[in-house]
């Protein structure tokens, strides 16, 4: 009888320790597999830009070099002054902005408040890594000082700055696979990706707007198709440009540069209809003969535009 009690206890405990060793193996292996993940979107090494310089005045994220040419070409020296407070305190997330008159020559609100219109489209232009923004409104105003509100996705940095590092593997990771042997294909290729793999958004999120809702979510809209389509093209060496303006109501989209000038490129479209619909590549290269698209600030007559690619 006790020899019988001995085994049983020993059948017992090996039984326990089989599955106590089962649980660490368990363990171990969704601690690897969730390790891989963190390290894949987070950790894993990916060339920044050598461009991007942190030093500068137009620095906001590593996922873009902005070299101003908005900046420097359409504002003057009140206006950049605007445009560096309010862009400050966008990097440094704060909630508000608070602009007197007399600080930017401006006679009364309603001066000012162009000016805001103005550099609010040139951040937007100029910034398409400022993922966590959405959009600013005046809050209030009297006869010396307006308050400007700031609408962000998220005001937490340190979500930020991780979605900044995931944002960036993800970009990379991307660019690799829709990289192909010349410029027109790729273009085409990231035109087609993002039409097909994200939907445009109806029902209006927070991401939405915002490359974080275009390369991390699966639908979108306008602002974030364009601004998803410009960090990826800088990424592959594309010369491109992020625009602003109007067609049936506010728009955004982009101008791509082939070998014989810019091209209109508006991944909108694309996302906006089913990859089988025929007019699911009417957004790629294009020419605005209908004067659809209006654009804001630029100048299009500094622009050359090419025709070699249209309707190819």
């Amino acid at each position: 009888m006790d020899e019988y009690l001995k085994e049983k206890d020993k059948r017992i405990a090996y039984g326990r320790k089989e599955k106590k060793i089962l649980r660490i193996f368990v363990l171990s292996v969704i601690f690897l597999i969730f390790g891989m993940y963190i390290f894949d979107d987070y950790f894993r090494p990916v060339k920044v830009d050598e461009r991007i310089d942190k030093n500068s005045i137009h620095y906001a994220t590593d996922l873009y070099y902005s070299d101003g040419r908005y900046y420097d070409k359409y504002l003057n020296k009140q206006e950049k002054k605007f445009y560096l407070k309010m862009f400050k305190d966008l990097k440094k997330v704060k909630k508000k902005t608070t602009f007197k008159y007399e600080d930017y020559q401006c006679n009364n609100f309603g001066e000012c408040f162009q000016m805001l219109v103005k550099v609010y489209d040139v951040i937007l232009m100029e910034h398409p890594d400022l993922f966590w923004y959405r959009v600013s409104q005046v809050e209030e105003y009297d006869d010396t000082t307006f308050v400007v509100r700031h609408d962000y996705v998220t005001t937490n940095k340190l979500t930020i700055k991780m979605t900044e590092r995931k944002l960036l593997r993800r970009i990379d990771e991307l660019a690799k696979k829709l990289r192909r042997k010349n410029d027109y294909d790729t273009i085409k290729r990231v035109y087609t990706w993002l039409g097909k793999d994200k939907d445009y958004s109806f029902l209006i999120t927070r991401k939405d707007g915002t490359a974080w809702s275009a390369l991390l979510s699966d639908d979108s809209v306008c602002a974030g198709f364009a601004a998803a389509s410009q960090l990826l093209f800088q990424r592959l060496n594309i010369d491109s440009m992020l625009v602003v303006g109007n067609t049936t109501d506010a728009h955004a989209w982009n101008f791509v540069k082939l070998d014989d000038g810019y091209y209109w490129y508006d991944s909108t479209v694309g996302g906006s209809l089913e990859y089988e619909d025929a007019k699911f590549y009417d957004g790629l290269f294009f020419e605005n003969i209908d004067y659809k698209y209006t654009v804001s600030i630029i100048d299009l007559g500094d622009i050359k535009f090419g025709s070699k690619y249209i309707e190819r």
